[in-house]
């Protein structure tokens, strides 16, 4: 898993932009207009965040807007509220590089459709600095303002939000930027959504309201001298013609359930590895060289990777004063898993040791790959320090080593040898760029 390839994508605690934006997204009707409503609309959307890859993000956008705009007349400014929800994973990804707050800014698009003309508006907000919880998922509030707008054309205008640009900065304690630094996200709409925040009527130039009282007044009375032929008086039933009022409800029930899997593929993240192994028996280190990819599910805590060592060599003293030579080969069995959180790990591995070459006094006593451990050797590794996910750092641990098989003639005394249980291994693991 590579750190720098994620932390293009990030973290939530991040969603809290998606709040914002989505707020400022389309909300171009103020407060200077007529007949105002409640309106409220919930969006899913999938953002793509460092260490956690894409995560649903959920966003509660709420504010008053008219039923009804004159016309020529401005709508004046609007302010918007939303409520972001971010998921736990994103608050463990955020802690796990050492955040305790977050902040930034989101460029919301919306569009507004009205007779005569289709705008689309990108609305930029400001989300202000957050507190990030140690665990679980948290709330962010956000809010905005969008500008006043006038229409030339009487008809039916709607409103509906577009997708976000979050631009979010991770940071600690001290104020200071985590290893993330200040990422962008992308996020897009989760498909089949109700994304149509309001609809409102544009008529009556100058706000003026036309009359809507039909008129009642019957003619004048009629003479007293009976006519020859039927009164012509019209009935006194006022006429049906509809009113000019439009409805004030907008449809504003968006869909609420979220998506019940959120997408994403976990964290990823890959690792350079160097360092040694002390083999108790032998009197001397072995250089360790290779690498580490994971994948984490930052919610459980935990991980499994590909662990590969390339082949090394050490020099030993063999009963402390006999010289010996051997190219060794180490390969993990199954996959390594372990334990990751905010500035630790854990590693538990399987490795099967093969003593390809082995040479005394320069001359070669065993050659080939048939010379191996018996039961693979059981690491169980901690990180020593902090970790640095994004960074890396070091981990250590002691492990046993079984006897060996198929070594030649000299397999029992090599068996001697190699079987130990206080072997020590010291690495460090650097994240690669």
């Amino acid at each position: 898993m590579n750190p720098r390839k994620v932390s293009k994508k990030l973290v939530t605690g991040v969603a809290v932009t998606s709040a914002a934006g989505l707020v400022a997204t389309g909300l171009l009707l103020g407060s200077g207009s007529s007949s105002a409503v409640p309106v409220s609309l919930t969006l899913n959307y999938t953002c793509p965040f460092p260490l956690i890859g894409n995560q649903a993000i959920k966003a509660v956008i709420t504010t008053d807007l008219p039923a009804t705009v004159g016309i020529g007349e401005p709508t004046g400014e609007i302010k918007i509220n939303a409520v972001t929800t971010v998921p736990e994973t994103a608050t463990q990804g955020l802690t796990l590089v050492g955040a305790t707050t977050v902040e930034g800014s989101a460029l919301a698009a919306s569009t507004v459709a009205a007779p005569g003309i289709t705008l689309p508006v990108n609305v930029p907000i400001t989300v202000p600095k957050t507190n990030v919880p140690a665990s679980g998922a948290f709330e962010v509030p956000a809010s905005g303002s969008a500008p006043s707008l006038s229409f030339t054309q009487p008809g039916e205008a709607k409103i509906t939000v577009g997708d976000l640009k979050l631009t979010l900065t991770p940071k600690k304690a001290d104020g200071t930027e985590t290893g993330l630094g200040t990422f962008d996200s992308a996020c897009t709409q989760v498909p089949g959504q109700n994304n149509l925040l309001h609809t409102f009527t544009i008529g009556g130039g100058g706000g003026t309201t036309p009359p809507t009282t039909p008129p009642t007044t019957p003619p004048t009375t009629p003479p007293t001298t009976p006519p020859t032929t039927p009164p012509t008086t019209p009935p006194t039933t006022p006429p049906t013609t509809p009113p000019t009022t439009p409805p004030t409800t907008p449809p504003t029930t968006p869909p609420t359930t979220p998506p019940t899997t959120p997408p994403g593929n976990g964290v990823k993240v890959s690792y350079g590895i160097s360092g040694s192994t002390n083999l108790q028996n032998l009197g001397g280190p072995l250089p360790l060289k290779g690498t580490f990819d994971a994948t984490a599910d930052l919610a459980a805590g935990k991980y499994v990777g590909d662990l590969k060592l390339d082949p090394t060599k050490g020099s030993f003293k063999v009963f402390g004063f006999l010289p010996s030579d051997a190219d060794v080969k180490l390969q993990a069995v199954g996959q390594p898993s372990g334990t990751v959180a905010t500035g630790k790990i854990t590693f538990n591995g399987k490795v099967n040791v093969i003593l390809s070459k082995l040479t005394l006094f320069g001359l070669p006593i065993s050659q080939g790959d048939a010379c191996q451990t018996t039961a693979p050797a059981d690491m169980k590794l901690a990180s020593t320090g902090n970790f640095d996910v994004l960074k890396g750092g070091k981990i250590s641990g002691t492990y046993g080593l079984a006897g060996v098989k198929d070594c030649g003639f000299l397999t029992p005394i090599i068996s001697a040898l190699v079987q130990s249980s206080k072997n020590t291994i010291d690495l460090t693991l650097t994240a690669k760029q």
